[in-house]
């Protein structure tokens, strides 16, 4: 009998040497505490992270001994809240992110740890093991990702402002004479650019006083159907406000063009150039005042002859 306990008391030190030789080699950071919260065991790499073991430290002392820290490097991480600590208390763990910083690691060390009771096979506590990790490097490839994000942000706004800036000059909306505005379209006119134009030119019309629209077609060298129904669809949408559309500066390719796929521009008045245009708002202008004019007499006559 008594070689058989000497067999498995050598056994169980086999074991033993065995269990630590393994916590000792692994590449994450292991402490164990016992039921009465004395630290029991630091493998290597928890002791090059945190520094040396101290088994009479009681928990309440275990964060500013250490210096442990919430992630923002500054804020003392209270022990109670510790994941050891909550261990020991029968909590499970997972995933609670430290920042560590002593004389030995004076530029701290960003962690992320997780604890669990241990129980004996009676299911009596008997202690805490707490596993934790450097994650410097993933916290560094956070920061390199956050910084790309922010330079790429950045760019955005740069490009979405360079992309107003030429909009608004490869698009102008010009106030040429009293209640007359001019639209030069230079280039192709597709879908996304005429929903553009057509919602800064509402905008113009109907903030300023406006009775006339030049819509100078001088510098569009090409027209397809397409670009006629979305013209004819901006000239729609300025009448409903009030205001006339004239087209001028039509090229003669794209009067062809225009003439061959049988494009209806209905009551659209076309002339030369933005000179033409231009007097001939000016033109129409002073013939509805002048007719105004004669209403306003012709209604000051009526009420002088019914006084009579």
């Amino acid at each position: 009998m008594t070689a058989a306990l000497s067999d498995a008391n050598v056994d169980w030190k086999a074991r033993a040497r065995a269990q630590q030789a393994i916590l000792d080699s692994i590449a994450d950071a292991v402490v164990v505490a016992d039921n009465e919260g004395r630290l029991t065991y630091f493998n290597p790499v928890a002791e090059d992270l945190i520094g040396a073991r101290a088994p009479e430290l009681p928990p309440d002392q275990w964060s500013e001994n250490y210096g442990i820290y919430y992630p923002d490097t500054k804020t003392p991480f209270p022990s109670q809240r510790l994941p050891l600590v909550r261990a020991l208390r029968g909590e499970s763990v997972l995933g609670v992110e430290l920042f560590i910083r002593h004389s030995k690691r004076p530029d701290g060390v960003p962690i992320v740890a997780s604890a669990r009771p241990v129980y004996a096979d009676d299911g009596s506590p008997q202690g805490a093991v707490v596993v934790f990790r450097d994650i410097s490097d993933r916290k560094n490839w956070e920061k390199e990702i956050e910084q790309q994000l922010v330079a790429a942000h950045e760019r955005n706004e740069t490009l979405d402002r360079m992309h107003r800036t030429i909009q608004e000059l490869s698009t102008p909306i010009l106030e040429i004479w009293n209640e007359v505005l001019v639209l030069p379209i230079i280039g192709i006119l597709d879908s996304r650019r005429s929903g553009e134009i057509t919602e800064q030119l509402l905008a113009e019309v109907a903030g300023k006083p406006c009775r006339f629209v030049i819509i100078d077609v001088t510098g569009v060298e090409m027209v397809d159907s397409s670009t006629a129904d979305r013209l004819l669809r901006l000239v729609s949408a300025v009448e409903l406000l009030g205001a006339r559309c004239l087209l001028t500066g039509v090229r003669p390719a794209v009067a062809q063009t225009l003439a061959s796929l049988r494009v209806d521009l209905g009551p659209l008045l076309t002339l030369r150039n933005l000179r033409h245009g231009l007097e001939t708002c000016i033109r129409l202008s002073n013939m509805g005042s002048a007719s105004a004019q004669l209403q306003r007499d012709e209604a000051v006559s009526a009420r002088s002859a019914v006084r009579r």
